[in-house]
């Protein structure tokens, strides 16, 4: 029966009943251990510097996401409470030593259980299609927190899960839009250095001008980045010079991302600080200039074309550093452009200072830095080894192990 409510209607009054229900209810951790009941707490306490704020492209969404994570622990059903408890073991633990041990146990316990209940989970309707966002962020978190998390299987199973029910997104409440593009970005990128095709190519164009709590002005660049995938994909199989269907399709997203630029809100400056709204500009140009890196290397491989393809390198790593000096903090989504422009880096000198900086500005976790720098050695070895490869070839060279 056609009940006269859209699908994006029904997806944001169950946003609303979650800001009714954290009001009206006080959090019982009883089904829980004192560890458990401790790291929560932890997390639901706003006076604290809390580990979900390196995730957000800016303070202004801090309070709205906090919120969220306090309305996965009031829900009745376990499903995710037992992510939610994985995800905030997980990142205390990464935060602070004194967590580290117990916060990974109690993760891989509670992850468990999560992950047991994704595999069954069946989306029957709208309210199984939130659990199911939920769900796949908060355990990707943990996963990226970990170091055999899977969060690529776990990005990509989810979304192949709500593809087969919803393969029109277009109606999510925006909140909800934020945590399907999160777990779409992190496959992308990972697709990216596998060759491999995305699950979604999410169109977020028609939503106008819009502001993602990860992606700030971005999420546009996703549909650039899925095509650049399958181009990718698609020269692991064929002659790349005898295709030039493939090579007319590769320029022509090469045009189309030259000419992109973000699309602030008509209220951007007055909803936004001036270090957001320098951040933000900053996450679009690195993700604008990667792609475009990419592309380069997937006309020319390694050992030719360099000087073009350091350029890009070096306007992509001077941007991080000019914010870093303006707000001492990194910019989320963007670990994949920067690794693509440190493959570039021939220079010993450079290459040691690049290593040790990769803390400051792959913050995500300790296990997405040591995967970066794992990867970024390898392609650095191959490289000096004389070794001339196309960016669809480095799946050959590095482990399936993702990044952030």
């Amino acid at each position: 029966m056609n009940t006269g409510v859209s699908d994006g209607d029904h997806l944001k009054s169950s946003a609303i009943s979650y800001n009714a229900r954290l009001s009206n209810n006080v959090v019982n951790f009883s089904d829980f251990d004192d560890w458990e009941r401790h790291f929560l707490n932890l997390m639901k306490d706003r006076s604290t510097p809390s580990p979900l704020a390196k995730f957000l492209v800016g303070s202004s969404f801090y309070e709205d996401h906090h919120s969220s994570f306090v309305q996965n622990l009031i829900q009745p059903t376990p499903i995710v409470r037992h992510a939610t408890v994985a995800c905030a073991a997980a990142l205390l633990g990464d935060q602070f030593n004194e967590y580290a041990k117990r916060g990974l146990e109690i993760g891989h316990q509670r992850a468990a259980l999560a992950i047991s209940s994704l595999r069954s989970l069946e989306i029957n309707g709208q309210d199984d299609l939130v659990t199911s966002l939920i769900l796949g962020v908060a355990l990707l978190t943990f996963a990226m927190h970990v170091r055999d998390g899977q969060p690529f299987l776990i990005c990509h199973y989810t979304l192949s899960l709500i593809k087969t029910q919803y393969p029109d997104l277009s109606g999510l409440d925006p909140s909800l839009m934020d945590f399907l593009m999160c777990l779409v970005s992190a496959e992308t990128f990972e697709c990216l250095l596998r060759s491999q095709v995305p699950t979604l190519r999410v169109n977020t164009h028609g939503r106008g001008r819009f502001v993602d709590r990860y992606l700030g002005l971005c999420s546009p660049m996703l549909f650039y980045f899925y095509d650049i995938c399958e181009v990718s994909s698609a020269f692991r199989y064929v002659a790349k010079d005898d295709d030039s269907e493939l090579l007319r399709r590769l320029n022509g997203i090469n045009l189309a991302v030259e000419k992109w630029q973000p699309l602030p809100p008509l209220d951007f400056s007055e909803r936004f600080t001036q270090i957001e709204g320098a951040t933000m500009l900053a996450q679009a140009k690195i993700l604008r200039l990667g792609a475009l890196l990419v592309i380069h290397r997937l006309h020319h491989p390694f050992g030719q074309q360099d000087r073009e393809a350091l350029l890009f390198s070096q306007e992509i790593i001077a941007e991080f550093e000019n914010m870093l000096h303006l707000s001492h903090n990194s910019i989320p989504c963007t670990s994949l452009a920067y690794l693509a422009a440190c493959f570039e880096i021939m220079d010993q000198e450079a290459r040691a200072w690049v290593m040790q900086r990769c803390t400051q500005i792959v913050t995500f976790s300790k296990q997405a830095q040591i995967r970066f720098k794992a990867r970024l050695s390898i392609v650095w070895k191959a490289r000096d080894s004389g070794n001339s490869f196309y960016w669809f070839q480095l799946c050959e060279y590095l482990p399936g192990q993702e990044i952030q």
